[in-house]
């Protein structure tokens, strides 16, 4: 909406979210701005469909839908290892076997890269005000002692790929 704000034109303004790695991942968010028209929205989902991704409609709220979801769950995750005294490895291990889960909390975080996910948190917390979204203390001194994840080699896990 900030962007078609900006723009001579905001009914044909589009957000399309892709999810990293682009080429891997199926889904794609199709944002619909305030102003956007039913035309220029149906045809970035059925280009959404084209190039072979699963695209969602959504409306243009801090987080689209997933990341909405997604950054207080892992953020709630991460706090449990604190208040749990639970390992990264129980704690990734419980989600998967018990949750069905297909990565655990840690491995995802580690593997988003901890700072782009300490961003995350922070510009949804900036946006929203919801304490679930502010990310936990756990990993803002991660991200500030360079413990990156899988790009710095060390995270919750060590990595030598």
């Amino acid at each position: 909406t900030e962007i078609a704000a900006a723009t001579e034109r905001p009914e044909r303004v589009v957000g399309m979210h892709f999810f990293n790695p682009a080429p891997l991942m199926p889904l794609v968010e199709i944002v619909r701005a305030e102003l956007t028209a039913d035309e220029p929205f149906e045809t970035a989902y059925a280009f959404g469909e084209r190039i072979g991704k699963t695209p969602i409609r959504c409306h243009d709220t801090p987080g689209f839908v997933v990341n909405r979801v997604l950054i207080p769950l892992l953020n709630d995750c991460i706090r449990v290892l604190d208040e749990a005294r639970v390992t990264p490895e129980d704690l990734d291990t419980g989600m998967r076997n018990g949750a069905g889960w297909p990565m655990g909390p840690c491995a995802l975080v580690d593997l988003v890269g901890i700072d782009v996910h300490v961003h995350a948190s922070e510009a949804l917390y900036e946006k929203t005000r919801e304490a679930r979204m502010a990310p936990p203390p756990r990993l803002v001194a991660m991200r500030n002692a360079g413990l990156l994840g899988r790009k710095s080699g060390r995270g919750f896990y060590t990595y030598d790929d």
